[in-house]
């Protein structure tokens, strides 16, 4: 009896010392300290220089074999632009009877090769009229147009990394989608599907009021999130109000019948159910075009409110006026960084997306298997989301100035919604670093223009990004 407590005491012993043992040894290959101290950020008001928002210029030009469009005004035209955005209209009127000549598209590739050139990002509306008089300067037949669609597109589509969308579908007043022989329903979808097929997927396209969206895309509710940005059909159509804010119905882009009658989605809702259905559909495609007619829906306060609904992302930054001389004598007067600011400033700089980076905090476990965790807090101020791709980067550099990480994080900025704040998370692998001091930094870009976006914070950005903390790890 006596040997046998002697053996259980020892078998105890012994699975107690390898218990230990194993402790230890986890205790010693899992065991880090990691002290992470954060940046602070503060919201800045400064001007930023971003891509694919803001204010636009318009410039037009007419393809011609006799007159084509002069290289030197063009190139004067560039150098007192100071906008990111520029929309030109391309005037085809001269070829409503025929295809296009070869000297009309190398003129039209010229055109696109220049503004390119120029670094800006372009809005594109082809059309046939200037003057109010489509139906006497449009092609009489519907496949004229649609021939014309397939050959701009062959050039358009080389420059998708610069052209932004595509206003219309080539028709209509000013190109604006009324008063044409092409805008039956029938027509308008027709037309709309062709240049959907021939122009390159990254480029969006934009139809001039809510119900011509509900009739290309065919059903009454807005786009859903797991549909955007795939690149064809209504999920990268947008829209183009060249009457925004102009009066109850915004100059006929709304109407007075709630949509809950509507026999057809042609039919225009009241402008309350479109404010909401633009709410919706915008989260995830671009709006924008120009206010115009001095009334009250676009005083200061009641047009900061639309455009925000709306998620406004570009404005035509010379007309109307009187309208943009009246948010120029207002003031925001709201508690942050913008307060005192005037009107147009202020609009100006909330079309499309403004990203601030709010905080960023680390979490780390020693005693699990587990990686860390750094975590971005990223808020959008604009009005809108940026509707291209962009890159969410983190660098992690070493006391000695060498990279020691670089993680990409997968999060799709472009859900980064305007009025939202993002939480984006990357994994930091603890126990493959060395024992020291690391500094962690953060960029968004723009990859396709190469590109760093500008945050709006009054931190300066180095040439790993902006800084977010530093991180020591101990063993």
């Amino acid at each position: 009896m006596k040997k046998k407590s002697i053996l259980l005491c020892s078998l105890i012993a012994l699975l107690l010392a390898a218990g230990c043992l194993s402790a230890y040894r986890i205790y010693t290959l899992y065991y880090f300290q990691t002290d992470y101290r954060p940046a602070e950020f503060s919201a800045s008001d400064k001007t930023l220089q971003n891509p694919w928002r803001g204010w636009y210029q318009i410039y037009g030009y007419a393809l011609s074999d006799t007159a084509p469009p002069d290289p030197q005004t063009i190139q004067k035209t560039i150098r007192r632009d100071e906008n990111e955005l520029v929309l030109l209209q391309i005037n085809l009127r001269e070829y409503a009877g025929s295809d296009l000549s070869k000297t009309a598209l190398a003129q039209l590739d010229s055109l696109l090769r220049t503004w390119k050139a120029s670094g800006k990002q372009l809005i594109l509306r082809f059309l046939y009229d200037w003057n109010g008089q489509a139906k006497e300067s449009e092609p009489k037949e519907i496949e004229t147009v649609m021939r014309h669609m397939e050959q701009t597109a062959e050039i358009v589509n080389r420059y998708k990394d610069c052209v932004w969308l595509i206003q219309g579908i080539y028709v209509g007043n000013n190109g604006e989608m009324n008063n044409s022989a092409f805008m039956s329903q029938e027509n308008m979808c027709e037309l709309a599907a062709y240049l959907d097929s021939v122009i390159d997927s990254d480029i969006f396209l934009s139809v001039r009021t809510p119900a011509h969206w509900r009739a290309v895309a065919g059903t009454f509710l807005p786009l859903e999130s797991d549909l955007a940005f795939s690149g064809r059909g209504a999920a990268r159509i947008g829209l183009y109000n060249d009457g925004m804010l102009g009066s109850a119905n915004d100059l006929g882009t709304y109407g007075d019948t709630p949509l809950d009658a509507a026999a057809d989605f042609h039919a225009k809702g009241t402008r309350k159910e479109e404010l909401l259905f633009q709410n919706s559909l915008c989260a995830y495609v671009p709006n924008g075009g120009e206010v115009v007619v001095d009334n009250p829906y676009n005083d200061f306060s009641n047009a900061l409110s639309d455009l925000k609904t709306m998620h406004v992302a570009y404005l035509n930054s010379g007309y109307d006026k009187a309208v943009l001389d009246k948010w120029r004598g207002s003031v925001f007067e709201n508690d942050d960084c913008f307060y005192g600011t005037d009107g147009y400033t202020y609009i100006g700089e909330h079309l499309g997306y403004r990203y601030a980076l709010n905080s960023c905090t680390f979490t780390f476990d020693p005693f699990s298997p587990d990686p860390g965790t750094l975590t971005l807090s990223v808020e959008n101020t604009g009005f809108a989301s940026c509707f291209r791709p962009l890159v969410s980067e983190f660098t992690i550099v070493n006391e000695n100035g060498s990279v020691a990480d670089t993680i990409a994080a997968s999060d799709d900025a472009r859900f980064w919604g305007g009025g939202q704040t993002a939480s984006l998370s990357v994994t930091l692998d603890i126990r493959t670093y060395k024992t020291g001091t690391f500094r962690i930094y953060y960029r968004l870009t723009d990859t396709a223009l190469n590109r760093e976006i500008e945050l709006a914070n009054r931190e300066t950005p180095t040439k790993y990004g902006y800084f977010l903390g530093e991180l020591t790890v101990t063993k």
